[in-house]
């Protein structure tokens, strides 16, 4: 899950140990007791990984156009 967290924090490193710990809690209290994507999506980023993440987050592909 490594690109996921560089991207989903913006590669703040604060922001990734803010975010792992806040998951963390959350399999804890849910008895899962493991950090999954699925987990993942529901924990709020702070404002730092919010401002950087769309300067990291991956190109999306553009279609290629059919000559007309």
């Amino acid at each position: 899950m490594s690109d996921y967290l560089f991207h989903r924090t913006g590669a703040m490193s604060g922001s990734l140990s803010q975010f792992i710990s806040g998951t963390a809690v959350l399999a804890i209290e849910d008895g899962s007791e493991a950090i999954t994507e699925e987990l993942l999506e529901i924990v709020p980023i702070d404002f730092a990984a919010k401002q950087c993440e769309r300067l990291t987050a991956p190109a999306k592909a553009t279609r290629a156009r059919r000559p007309t």
